[in-house]
């Protein structure tokens, strides 16, 4: 009988690791689930994947982090994540751009400065104004007169005025470029309002990549645990039966039941950790929580890899946080010019004409016509050295900025060689752990077998278990982390490693 009973445990042990399946995990609560490939509920259009362009394998050219006066915002924002191959990803990237208010207040933002370059254009037009003008004045008698007479008094009479559709008419000479440098100022301002734009995108898609595969790390660590449970409720059965029988004491049971309450107790915490992630994506992507789930997936296998071996100046250069901060200085310069123009003569012609008369039957004459045309000029003479500390405010602002875009630009090589270097050391260790991972499983098959012949303890059995588990557990977290550093790299580099 003993023998049978050996026979089966051994079996069944050496079956435990073949059998072990990962139970489904049902997403938390949420009527409306994002599937991959379809468009989800709030878009405008579907998502589809774009083919990954190709890449150079030699590292681009390095030069001084001067800021390139004419770069562009490039159409980066999101290309990067595509690299993932994860069509739900994409899904939800495009689903938190299109429904996000704070992306809409920014390019509110931007078509705010599209209309002030317009109407910063306008005053290179001539003004024209019209209107009506009637009036009637009674004379005093005792109005004063330049000439004395001998009376006090004068006669009283009434003066009428009939002004019909007067034209006024201003045109300002723009000599000295003041109102072309006030354009250059809106042309710049609205560049800048286009790269806080970029940058929002940028950002929001970065968090809800990152948020999303953090998701996906949760799910990995779950199917760890659903495995290791599943394993040891079949190990902790087998166990019960060889205590009934009498074959083994009640400390095995018991160390084998405490194990696997730990492993239920660790899952629960996994799961709420995940409907946590789930709800932070829902926000993320502008849903409501309760009418939001991600479906149980899996972390990506195609991790992007950056081409180079180093990041380059040209690449952080794309970043569109950092062409802000070029518009920013190029918006001081554009300043002190236009400071300059300011204190220099203002040349304006000036007109009017009409149709002016005592009286109503007159206006048809042609003598009723009036017209006055002139040059009008004006420069400031003394207002305190109010424009000179004025120039002086916007030479610093300068320099104010150059500082910050270096400060920015430091910043940003900072995060993106720590991405780099981390992708590369964490890839190393995967390796190692995946080598260790394969050596813990086979000390724990070597352990098993001595148990079951009786030439080794369930201690060491279950010591050996839980090093399987926390070993894959790693595996799960160091890949996890690899997705993390790739989106903050993609992030670093403007979206996309082109």
């Amino acid at each position: 009988m003993k023998t049978y009973l050996r026979s089966i445990c051994v079996a069944s042990l050496i079956a435990l690791q073949a059998n072990a399946q990962t139970a489904p995990l049902n997403a938390p609560g949420g009527a409306v689930t994002v599937q991959p490939g379809a468009t989800p509920a709030g878009t405008t259009g579907t998502v589809q994947p774009q083919p990954q362009a190709n890449t150079a394998v030699g590292a681009p050219t390095t030069s001084a982090a001067v800021p390139n006066s004419n770069a562009s915002v490039p159409a980066l924002t999101i290309s990067g994540f595509r690299r993932f191959g994860d069509p739900m990803l994409e899904s939800l990237i495009q689903l938190g751009l299109d429904n996000s208010p704070n992306l809409r207040a920014a390019l509110s933002r931007l078509e705010e400065s599209r209309i002030r370059i317009r109407v910063a254009q306008s005053f290179l037009s001539p003004s024209i104004r019209s209107s009506v003008l009637i009036t009637t004045q009674s004379l005093s008698e005792r109005r004063p007169l330049s000439v004395p007479n001998q009376a006090d008094l004068l006669p009283r009479f009434q003066l009428n005025t009939f002004q019909l559709l007067p034209i006024d008419a201003s045109y300002e000479l723009d000599l000295f470029k003041r109102i072309r440098s006030n354009i250059a100022v809106a042309n710049l301002q609205e560049q800048a309002s286009d790269a806080d734009y970029q940058s929002f995108r940028l950002t929001l898609a970065s968090d809800i990549a990152r948020t999303y595969l953090l998701i996906r790390g949760n799910d990995a660590e779950q199917a760890v645990f659903r495995r290791n449970i599943q394993s040891r409720d079949s190990t902790l059965s087998i166990l019960r039966e060889r205590f009934r029988v009498g074959l083994i004491n009640q400390i095995d049971v018991q160390r084998a039941e405490t194990d696997y309450a730990s492993l239920q107790v660790t899952l629960k915490g996994l799961e709420r950790a995940r409907i946590e992630l789930v709800n932070g994506l829902a926000q993320l992507c502008a849903q409501d929580p309760n009418q939001f789930s991600v479906p149980v997936g899996t972390l990506p296998t195609a991790v992007p890899t950056y081409p180079y071996a180093n990041v380059s100046t040209e690449q952080l250069a794309r970043r569109p946080d950092l062409l802000q901060f070029v518009r920013q200085n190029q918006i001081a310069t554009a300043q002190v010019t236009l400071q300059q123009a300011s204190t220099l003569p203002r040349v304006t012609l000036v007109g009017s004409g009409g149709i002016l008369s005592g009286k109503i039957g007159n206006w048809v004459t042609p003598s009723a016509a009036t017209y006055i045309v002139g040059v009008n000029a004006s420069v400031p003479l003394y207002e305190g050295h109010r424009a000179r500390q004025t120039i002086a405010l916007s030479k610093q602002q300068i320099q104010t900025s150059q500082q910050t875009y270096q400060q920015a630009l430091q910043l940003a090589q900072r995060d993106a060689e720590t991405a780099l270097d981390n992708l590369t050391l964490l890839r190393q260790q995967i390796d190692m752990q995946g080598q260790t991972l394969a050596l813990a499983r086979r000390t724990e098959q070597y352990n098993r077998e001595l148990y079951v012949r009786g030439l080794a303890t369930y201690l060491e059995v279950l010591d050996a278990q839980r090093t399987i588990l926390t070993t894959e557990q790693q595996l799960v977290q160091l890949r996890s982390q690899e997705t993390q550093y790739a989106v903050a790299l993609l992030r670093a580099v403007g979206g996309d490693f082109n």
